[in-house]
């Protein structure tokens, strides 16, 4: 479910300035409310800043980010004195040094929640252009090959789901509905009408298809290790979480053994793709988007205002009405 938050409460004596990295949000800002654009200077960059020097250049004089997916480590808090909150546009928080951030100051916020349904949205048509071979029929069609192979049948199949937070359990009921059975792994027991699995391995042993729906962590990086890819032999992989959840270099070598039987991922070891990313893009039984799950119209506008206002509620000390600090 997503939470209430409002922009008629925010009061401001001052106009902020607010970088905004995103592509996205920019795209997004004409569907903000007038009222918002009252308490602040949004300055859109136009896109993710991968030069660490020249993003610190732009943050020197910002109260607040809104931000992408770049790295903001302990170097780039020292030196952005009038930094007072970075509010992520999305919800991962793996490439903020967390640590230096409390200790210079500075929150850290997340948009939880608001774009939960887009990503199992996509996650779903991952799941099915997997198990119905949409990707594959549509390339021997385009080469003048008629070939007929059967769907997965979603009566037969079962899902296993890892992580059960707003995504997963998202997820299960999507899939519930188009008749896939399910059955979770995850430390959080919400869902009762699942059943869970007591551990990793036995999800994956009973699974035709495995879907990762974590955060990173030191915990879960590479929790699909090589030892854990070697298990999903004769089965789907599908990841719409984060690239460093899985040991690409594994999956590559057991797709070209045939092992594995498909990989469906919207998230990279490298973003954009490069090395081993690119490499594994390129196969034949991988199925990719360019870490586009929670990219809509609708969604993006979500979340834009959500992450804004993230940023102004902290900037005016209205710490309780933040959804929500991870810092």
């Amino acid at each position: 479910m997503e939470e209430e938050f409002s922009i008629s409460t925010i009061k401001s004596t001052k106009k902020w300035k607010i970088l905004v990295t995103p592509k996205e949000v920019g795209e997004s800002l004409k569907y903000l409310p007038g009222e918002l654009l009252k308490n602040v200077e949004l300055i859109p960059t136009g896109g993710r800043i991968s030069d660490t020097e020249k993003l610190i250049d732009l943050l020197n004089d910002k109260e607040a980010v809104v931000l992408d997916l770049e790295a903001i480590t302990s170097e780039t808090l020292k030196r952005c004195a009038n930094l007072k909150i970075i509010s992520r546009f999305g919800e991962g928080c793996d490439a903020i040094d967390l640590k230096s951030a409390k200790n210079n100051g500075v929150r850290v916020a997340k948009t939880r929640a608001v774009s939960s349904f887009a990503v199992a949205r996509h996650t779903m048509s991952l799941i099915l252009a997997l198990t119905h071979r949409i990707t594959e029929n549509d390339r021997n069609l385009k080469n003048g090959i008629w070939k007929r192979t059967p769907n997965v049948s979603d009566e037969s199949a079962t899902l296993g789901i890892i992580g059960c937070g707003e995504v997963g359990k998202a997820v299960a009921g999507l899939s519930k509905a188009f008749g896939f059975r399910i059955i979770i792994y995850s430390n959080i027991h919400s869902s009762p009408e699942y059943e869970f699995a007591g551990s990793l391995e036995e999800l994956v042993e009973k699974s035709e298809i495995v879907s990762l729906h974590l955060p990173l962590t030191s915990e879960t990086r590479n929790i699909i290790s090589k030892d854990m890819v070697e298990t999903l032999k004769g089965k789907y992989l599908v990841n719409t979480a984060r690239g460093k959840l899985v040991d690409e270099e594994a999956v590559l070598y057991s797709l070209d053994i045939n092992e594995m039987l498909g990989y469906a991922t919207d998230v990279f070891l490298r973003e954009p793709i490069s090395g081993i990313s690119g490499e594994l893009a390129m196969h034949p039984k991988v199925i990719c988007t360019p870490h586009i799950s929670a990219l809509d119209r609708n969604t993006n506008a979500k979340v834009t205002e959500r992450a804004v206002t993230n940023a102004l509620h902290c900037l005016n000390h209205e710490h309780e009405k933040v959804i929500s600090y991870v810092v």
